[in-house]
């Protein structure tokens, strides 16, 4: 049967848990650290007894889950609710922690902000902006060993380094996606040119957001760094963003978005 996304599809009418997709993990990468999905929903609402209740939503995936769910039919479901009726607001919140998670085959969490309380998740990114990439020396496919080493810096550098300049490829539809990435680090020092370079083949690269940070991870582990986060801030697709965070060490979850998103 032929998945949702690229397809048209209305949206339920009633509670339709049933619409939910799972989506496989594949990792042919060395490493893809510890970490969360984090996906900010932002077109929840649901009625408890009488009222009808609007929230901003952080649904966390574990990154070490053995499948995440497809994003069109995490939308189809959202809306299926937005017509029922729960006897209260947790009940709301377990129903869908409850569903989300048997399609993972993993623990989700949810929690949910006010939808005029936005700012409280919004913090923009801080670090080093990565240079432009020459297009003309853009890179055909995604290739690692363009990451070097920058000389004279010493032999170990704290770093955040960021770029507003992400662009892959959904693997279905061939649609780009855009993003900001955030890499902190400590370890030998990155060229900063090198990495542009690299994050520059990403532009027609066809990969799941999730895909695509666990081999930047991957690649920058490489490098012999001691510790390292990656995080890509997605701009949102369908009243949903997708924000994927993958580190050397285990991480709270962090609810995080940026206002591009």
């Amino acid at each position: 049967m032929k998945g949702v996304l690229g397809q048209a599809v209305p949206a339920p009418l009633s509670y339709a848990p049933h619409v939910l997709e799972r989506i496989e993990r594949h990792r042919p990468f060395s490493c893809i650290g510890h970490g969360w999905d984090i996906w900010h929903c932002y077109e929840m609402s649901w009625c408890v007894q009488q009222t009808v209740e609007h929230w901003v939503g952080v649904l966390a995936i574990p990154a070490d889950s053995p499948a995440t769910v497809e994003s069109k039919s995490l939308k189809l479901y959202l809306n299926s609710l937005n017509h029922h009726h729960f006897e209260t607001h947790e009940a709301a919140i377990q129903a869908i922690v409850r569903d989300v998670s048997a399609c993972v085959s993993a623990t989700v969490s949810l929690s949910c902000t006010p939808v005029d309380r936005l700012a409280s998740l919004t913090r923009e990114l801080v670090g080093v902006n990565l240079p432009a990439c020459n297009t003309s020396e853009g890179l055909a496919i995604i290739d690692a060993t363009v990451l070097t080493i920058s000389p004279g810096k010493g032999n170990v550098v704290s770093e955040h380094l960021v770029s507003h300049s992400l662009r892959s490829l959904c693997p279905v539809t061939a649609q780009p996606d855009w993003g900001s990435l955030w890499v902190r680090y400590s370890g030998p020092p990155i060229d900063p040119a090198s990495l542009a370079t690299y994050l520059d083949a990403y532009r027609s690269h066809q990969g799941f957001h999730e895909q695509c940070v666990e081999q930047i991870y991957s690649d920058l582990m490489g490098l012999g760094l001691e510790s390292l986060d990656v995080v890509a801030f997605y701009q949102r697709r369908g009243g949903i963003d997708i924000t994927p965070w993958r580190s050397s060490g285990v991480i709270p979850i962090d609810p995080q978005r940026i206002g591009r998103q």
